[in-house]
């Protein structure tokens, strides 16, 4: 597909500064672009790179309108820059309608209009499959699920009994939806297992990486609230309750019964002990530890986590321990000098 820099800036609500009639056919990245393609900068401190691509365009904010190329300013260049890939450059998969006759489908589960169900996808007793439901090769769908409108449920992904997955939910390969949490209470010699018997909700319009594990609650519900996007290799326990619109990064892991707002960032490899409450507008650094309770528009960092204008001042420091290391061997030095002159000197007065 090709379109002119003035059509790319109307369908994403920008303004063009230089050439509006020249012709873009994809997007690339800057330092990779070619004539005929666009590319963006969503960081100032990237704005040299401007003059140095060959790019025939470049989508920025008003803040560098005046860099003196072919430009589509808009205020938000990387959400431009997705509604751009999305235009000239994907594809999206045409899924072929039916039933393959290798499905296993009870006649108890109600299955929807249009859907797109492959080989060897397994579904259970009583289970709700909404219109326009994909399911890829190897799905399990356990008993008594709902699965709403335009789900679409990537191979070899299990989905325990009981669970809600809610309407446009995209959920990748390999994911575990619905097992039973890690509970387990001491008997004296060994440990006794608690049964896991709630559910698991995933509301609209989430998104959830490959190999990512959302357990059932113990009693009542584990829940991710809808817009939320989680990334690959995501761990989340029992009873957790996820707020609308949050982003949850790969490898991060959240502990039983946490309380996590809206619009909360956490970012790789977090983790988040059992109890804690996080409130809306948080960001949690990479590999931070969050041991306590956190305020709405906090940003955490470090383990165990800390506001993040305090733990950087603890790096400042952290980094500097070798030298105050030796800093105070050198005091220590001069201290116990000065304690032996003093102690010389007392002991000349007595004489």
């Amino acid at each position: 597909m090709e379109k002119t820099l003035q059509e790319l800036a109307e369908y994403v609500g920008g303004t063009v500064i230089g050439d509006p009639s020249v012709k873009i056919c994809g997007v690339m990245g800057i330092d990779e672009a070619q004539e005929g393609y666009i590319t963006f900068i969503s960081n100032e401190k990237y704005a040299k790179k401007i003059h140095q691509t060959n790019a025939s365009a470049v989508i920025v904010s008003p803040k560098l309108k005046d860099a003196g190329k072919n430009l589509l300013v808009c205020e938000n260049p990387y959400l431009a820059f997705a509604k751009l890939v999305e235009l000239l450059m994907y594809k999206k998969p045409a899924h072929i309608k039916g039933i393959d006759t290798s499905a296993r489908i009870p006649k108890t589960a109600n299955i929807g209009r249009d859907v797109s169900i492959y080989a060897y996808v397994a579904i259970g007793e009583n289970t709700q499959i909404g219109n326009r439901v994909v399911l890829y090769p190897c799905v399990y769908i356990g008993n008594n699920c709902t699965l709403g409108e335009d789900t679409i449920i990537h191979p070899n992904t299990v989905i325990y009994d009981d669970s809600v997955i809610g309407r446009r939910v995209v959920i990748h390969a390999n994911t575990v939806i619905g097992s039973s949490g890690f509970g387990y209470a001491p008997d004296g010699q060994g440990y006794y297992k608690i049964p896991q018997v709630g559910i698991t909700v995933i509301e609209d319009d989430v998104d959830i990486g490959a190999n990512t594990t959302i357990n059932r609650a113990v009693l009542g519900e584990t829940i991710i609230r809808k817009g939320t996007k989680i990334d690959s290799q995501v761990i989340i326990s029992h009873n957790v309750e996820v707020g609308e619109n949050s982003l949850i990064v790969s490898q991060a892991g959240i502990a039983g019964s946490t309380k996590i707002g809206k619009h909360v960032t956490l970012a790789g490899g977090a983790g988040i002990a059992g109890h804690v409450k996080i409130g809306n507008n948080v960001t949690i650094g990479g590999y931070s530890g969050v041991v306590r309770d956190i305020p709405d528009n906090e940003t955490y960092l470090g383990a165990p986590a800390l506001p993040i204008h305090r733990m950087r001042r603890c790096y400042v420091i952290i980094e500097k321990l070798p030298e105050l290391k030796e800093h105070i061997k050198t005091l220590e030095k001069r201290i116990k000098g000065l304690e032996k002159r003093s102690a010389h000197s007392k002991k000349s007065s007595k004489k």
